[in-house]
């Protein structure tokens, strides 16, 4: 048996061991390009060992040294997982592009046109438009038992739904000719259908701005997180420079359904909010940011939240009682500091450390405790490094007795009506 025909017995051998590879990475970008409010399909194959095997001899024939073993081959050929991702809309690249390097481990990456400015309305390369990436899976987003397909190269192929209908037509009958050699006419009808391929993502970039005037309305209400985000993505662009604060959205579904149980899913609710949000460079993303105004100081839309995120957490139960003892003491403790920097400033009604320090009421021991204990508040209501339960319980004890401090220094006429 020849080396190709070797590669290709091994590969079938390890077939189901590439289509898990691919349908955990697929799951993983329907996950958090749902999350984030991109519409798009996600779909997932292992090549079929016959257009391998077509693909393989192709190669070896063009190259100037044949193929010396079955590892050449295996480093040579790149796609034998392959994730395609069909945007609804193709204005969406850029965003499924960050979410992309977040979660994957980028080997490389491609922009087809090469070498091309973005399109505009007044000029349009003809042509293939998508963004083709190499991947692995990353280690730290793998279950224990996944850990061996943190090996395997991926292949992401990220296009228009529209633009992937017409790349597959294209690369069957060109690159793959099963009919032999098309002829000039069935070139330049393919070149026609690309005509119309483009001329439809136009018309797609069209409807999402229509839809995102939409929802610009002061009546508008959000249907779905995929609203919501369009109505997100275009507020930061328009009111922030991109060096002042990066588009990384976080869970956008998980915003929207606290949005949805506190029936604030309507833009008259959300402008205001986002006007009073200070985006700060933390570990904390867009959503999660946004999250914190809405339910600063509030016990009621802390537990909500609360519950919410318990539906995807896999905290266990010793660490959940002792989060919500910590916010049991937390949150009357920042009612107490908002009230505070809203007596103080009609703009601001979550507290922040500069506002408290302009107050000259504090020491600094107490706003360091402060600064300190907001932080960990941060990381435990959106699972950012959860420490042990016992230190947890001495978070919230060291919350309760700032408070009482406090009380006294910013409260005094109510603490003597309760003496």
């Amino acid at each position: 048996m020849d080396l190709i025909n070797q590669f290709i017995e091994n590969y079938k051998k390890k077939f189901n061991y590439y289509e898990s590879v691919g349908r955990l990475a697929a799951g993983q970008l329907e996950a958090i390009l749902r999350s984030s409010g991109i519409r798009a399909i996600v779909t997932y194959r292992a090549k079929n060992p016959g257009r391998l095997k077509s693909k393989v001899l192709r190669r070896n024939a063009k190259r100037p040294v044949p193929y010396k073993n079955m590892k050449e081959i295996y480093e040579d050929i790149a796609d034998l997982c392959g994730v395609r991702v069909s945007l609804y809309f193709p204005g969406d690249r850029l965003q499924a592009d960050q979410l992309i390097r977040d979660q994957f481990h980028i080997l490389e990456s491609k922009q087809f046109p090469e070498q091309s400015k973005p399109p505009t309305y007044n000029k349009r390369f003809s042509g293939y438009w998508a963004n083709h990436y190499r991947v692995y899976l990353r280690e730290e987003f793998a279950q224990p038992s996944e850990k061996r397909y943190c090996r395997a190269r991926i292949e992401i192929q990220v296009a228009s739904v529209l633009m992937h209908a017409w790349s597959e037509v294209e690369h069957d009958l060109i690159y793959k000719p099963l009919q032999g050699t098309l002829s000039e006419e069935e070139l330049a009808i393919l070149d026609e259908l690309n005509g119309l391929v483009l001329a439809g993502e136009i018309a797609l970039e069209r409807l999402q701005a229509a839809g995102n005037e939409r929802i610009r309305s002061k009546n508008a209400v959000f249907d779905n997180q995929y609203e919501l985000a369009s109505y997100l993505y275009n507020y930061l662009s328009s009111n922030f420079r991109t060096e002042d604060i990066e588009l990384r959205m976080g869970n956008i579904e998980l915003l929207f359904r606290l949005l949805l149980n506190l029936k604030l899913l309507d833009v008259k609710h959300m402008g205001p909010i986002l006007k009073s949000v200070k985006f700060e460079k933390d570990k904390r993303n867009i959503s999660q940011q946004i999250i914190d105004q809405i339910i600063s100081g509030n016990e009621k839309r802390y537990l909500a939240y609360q519950s919410l995120r318990a539906a995807v957490s896999d905290q266990d139960e010793e660490r959940r009682e002792a989060i919500s003892s910590f916010f049991s003491q937390w949150v009357p403790l920042e009612a107490l500091l908002n009230r505070t920097t809203k007596r103080s400033s009609r703009s601001l009604s979550v507290f922040n450390i500069n506002a408290l320090k302009r107050l000259n009421l504090l020491d600094r021991e107490s706003l360091n405790q402060i600064a300190f204990l907001r932080k960990m508040r941060n990381a435990l209501i959106h699972d950012i490094e959860v420490p042990e339960a016992a230190y947890i319980q001495e978070l919230g004890n060291e919350a309760q007795v700032l408070r009482e401090k406090l009380a006294n220094v910013l409260e005094p006429e109510k603490q003597a009506e309760k003496e």
